[in-house]
């Protein structure tokens, strides 16, 4: 190996700089990464996912395109240029190993395994049987395998598995892991990867020459390795963890030695006998999942991993994949055959677990189509294999190209026809439950879904919970969730919180769940509180609220608007959220703009000052609704304005018949309460309406308004170049910036339930028609419709008492 001076001479001397080692691998990563980039820019109207880009790119300056021209081949795969690039293909499959083993949630494990191990067998028995059985009937001509006896069990069983790693990272990247059917597959393979390890150890008695002695040692020092990592390495991790601060990072020397950790653990393993992954994925297992440990790691290092050191992983695998080295044609498509076969036959596996879970057979289709994913760990697993000569040349390429072609086939497909919006978009029967607050009973529960980001959420929430006026006869149960990112674990989590479990606990969720019911207890008032807490990406956490808003039948989800500098760096992630909770929700939505951190609740005296400016709609009328519930608490005072807009009268007749219908029955149903004032204002122009706004003083606690003023408003059309956030609306948008009124006022905006998937805005107005009717029946002539719906609100209280 030549020196650095000489490579910057050899550049003016007529020398190639591809021969000394250290160009060449920097020659290596960027041809990886702009020929990486530009297959994934092709493919990507394919849908195929990155993995298949990078193992393309892998083929690519592998010998199977490039390799082929001779002076190219004794030019770019010299073993001395290799020799860089395979150490670090090496160290970037054990950093992922790594990274994948921490994002697992191990308090979950057997809890998933004990769920769904019914289902996890099957999928794993009859593909092991059938591919197995192809192998035993097949062995005749497979005569690249070097002869092993009963080697095609091992082969059979390992085709079969699937792991938990790899399966995360391709529903991460399909954006379906927080969705049911990604979530029932993550708990299906937990148990594959605990085989799997087992399948590994064991893997090691076929090799060829070893004897029975030398096996048993390497299993008792890998048994030995993973004693000493959980008696003492896994105890000051959770040192490291207990002596964090709560919201402080964790010290970055703790970091370093610890990213250090893992090519120790590995090195023992290798130096034992075993494989490399193993005491790397122990390594990753010991540390607790999530914030702060687990996160800072993920944070740190992952983006170094998947860019930079993975690349040369896939490199490594093309490197040994070589497709001029097939030669017996019968015997490579004899294998492709049973692999193919193995592929199809979890299909059947999958149906067969519609006998233990109700998923339908579309979805269980396409859970087979995602326990066929292949990955990182599949590889290294065939390179261990090519390593220890049980298999040649030929049948590595085959293994190769076969995950592959499958991984490229079954993305699409999975992206084709499951689509978890659909569900969330279908419009929904009005027999069903209540979806707005036009359409509950003014009798029974009122059900709210309340969505927390930090402590800065509670007082708020509390507040606006107080003000809707909880009674006996109409109480109020509150689920209130604790949203907290995806980051440093693997699989989603939705579940209870247990106030005692955590009481003497100092972490968020804690602080914020106790904050809650410390506050419902001391409000006096029939408030229940259902503390959850939820970790999902951002991206797809709308999913799982949505499904939850459907299984407990709440007609209003109330979320927070991110205007604390807490959520600077990551505010246009939680707006989005918004945005989809918006455009999904099966329910009337909320967004709390919330600027109550000066007001202090009482439990003695209560006080509420609150605006209502309405301009028609069905969003407007669903913010009425709430503030004539609202009207009935003796310490809310409420002024309603009301904006005539003329320049509106002839979009929609429907649209303001029932608006006038509302309003009236607001005043009929407000009258003799002295703490409700109603101004009526007409205006003829834009101009005339921004003007009434911006005439409000800030007395008011509590703004609330529509998102959209009516149907192809006039309003909406003009003032849409200036709104800043979209998901607040026209007024919203307006009323809740800092210039208006000072910023010192909370805004409520409020969204009724409608279809989103059409585009139409108006498209809910035969359901608020309705609707509506439970308020204004004294001013509708319309009998029959009301009988008919009294009786449908006397059933949906019994439900909702019911559920």
């Amino acid at each position: 190996m030549k020196e650095d001076g000489d490579v910057y001479s050899s550049l003016w001397s007529g020398m190639n700089p591809t021969d000394y080692v250290f160009s060449f691998f920097m020659f290596q990563i960027i041809l990886s990464f702009f020929i990486s980039r530009l297959l994934y820019f092709l493919l990507r109207p394919l849908k195929q996912p990155k993995f298949v880009c990078d193992m393309l790119t892998g083929f690519i300056l592998g010998p199977s395109v490039l390799g082929r021209d001779k002076s190219m081949l004794e030019k770019i795969f010299l073993p001395k240029n290799m020799l860089l690039s395979n150490t670090m293909s090496t160290i970037g499959a054990i950093y992922f190993v790594f990274i994948t083993s921490v994002k697992i949630d191990k308090s979950r494990i057997f809890l998933t395994v004990k769920k769904a191990w019914n289902v996890s067998l099957t999928c794993l028995v009859i593909p092991c049987i059938i591919s197995t059985s192809l192998f035993y009937l097949l062995q005749n001509f497979l005569t690249g395998f070097y002869k092993v006896p009963h080697f095609y069990l091992y082969l059979g069983f390992g085709m079969s598995l699937c792991h938990s790693p790899n399966v995360a990272h391709a529903l991460g990247e399909l954006n379906l892991l927080n969705s049911e059917l990604g979530q029932l597959a993550l708990s299906v393979v937990v148990l594959h990867s605990i085989i799997g390890g087992l399948h590994l150890a064991t893997l090691m008695f076929a090799i060829p020459g070893a004897a029975m002695k030398t096996s048993l040692f390497q299993l008792c020092m890998s048994a030995l390795i993973a004693f000493i990592v959980f008696t003492v390495l896994r105890p000051l991790m959770l040192w490291i963890v207990k002596n964090t601060p709560e919201g402080k990072p964790v010290k970055s020397i703790y970091v370093r030695l610890i990213l250090v950790a893992p090519l120790i653990t590995a090195m023992l393993s290798d130096a034992a006998g075993t494989h490399f992954l193993t005491g790397a994925q122990i390594m990753g297992l010991i540390i607790p999942a999530g914030p702060p440990l687990g996160s800072a790691l993920v944070e740190k290092s992952e983006l170094i991993m998947s860019e930079l050191l993975l690349p040369f992983f896939f490199i490594h695998v093309g490197q040994r994949t070589n497709v001029q080295m097939i030669t017996d044609w019968k015997a490579f498509w004899a294998l492709i055959f049973i692999l193919m076969v193995g592929s199809f036959s979890k299909m059947m596996g999958s149906l067969s677990s519609l006998l233990y879970v109700n998923i339908g057979v579309r979805n269980a289709i396409l859970l087979s189509f995602i326990l066929n994913f292949k990955g990182v760990i599949d590889h290294s697993v065939f390179l261990w294999l090519r390593m220890q000569k049980l298999v040649d040349d030929s049948y590595f390429t085959a293994f190769v190209l076969s995950t592959v072609a499958v991984n490229a086939i079954m993305n699409p497909l999975i992206q084709i026809f499951y689509k978890p919006e659909l569900s969330l978009e279908a419009c929904p029967s009005f027999e069903n439950y209540p979806r707005s607050l036009q359409s509950m009973p003014s009798i029974g529960e009122l059900r709210v879904l309340c969505c927390i980001h930090c402590g800065d959420n509670v007082n708020g929430m509390i507040t606006l919970l107080k003000a809707s006026n909880p009674t006996e006869f109409s109480p109020i149960c509150a689920y209130t969730l604790h949203l907290t990112q995806l980051i440093g674990q693997a699989a989603p989590l939705l579940a209870p919180y247990d106030t005692k479990k955590g009481k003497w606990k100092t972490n968020s969720s804690d602080r914020i769940m106790h904050a809650l019911s410390r506050f419902s207890k001391t409000l006096n008032v029939p408030l229940t509180i259902q503390p959850l807490k939820i970790i999902a990406p951002y991206k797809t956490m709308h999913e799982t609220i949505c499904k939850l808003a459907i299984d407990k039948f709440i007609p209003l989800i109330i979320v927070p608007f991110p205007e604390s500098l807490e959520f600077h760096g990551k505010k246009a992630s939680l707006c989005s959220f918004n945005i989809n909770i918006q455009t999904y929700a099966p329910c009337t939505v909320g967004i709390l703009v919330d600027r109550s951190s000066h007001r202090l609740l009482s439990t003695t005296h209560f006080s509420y000052n609150v605006l209502a400016i309405f301009l028609g709609g069905p969003d407007d009328r669903e913010a009425l609704a709430l503030v004539l519930r609202m009207s009935g608490h003796p310490g809310v005072s409420i002024t309603m304005i009301r904006i005539d807009f003329k320049a509106d009268d002839d979009n929609n007749k429907s649209e303001r018949y029932l608006d006038e219908c509302f309003i009236n029955e607001f005043k009929s149903r407000t009258i003799g309460n002295a703490s409700v004032v109603c101004h009526e204002v007409v205006a003829e122009e834009t101009a005339q309406v921004m003007n009434v706004i911006s005439k409000v003083d800030n007395s008011y606690d509590l703004v609330i308004v529509g998102k959209q003023p009516g149907a192809n408003s006039q309003l909406a059309k003009e003032m849409l170049p200036w709104i800043e956030y979209k998901e607040l609306g026209v007024i919203g948008d307006m009323v809740a910036s800092s210039d208006f009124c000072g910023g010192t006022m909370s805004v409520l905006v409020m969204q009724c339930f409608r279809i989103s998937s059409t585009g139409i805005e108006s498209s809910m107005t035969n359901y608020d028609e309705r609707s509506c009717f439970s308020f204004a029946s004294s001013n509708c002539d319309r009998d029959n419709d009301v009988q008919a719906l009294v009786a449908y609100h006397k059933r949906n209280a019994t439900l909702c008492t019911q559920v």
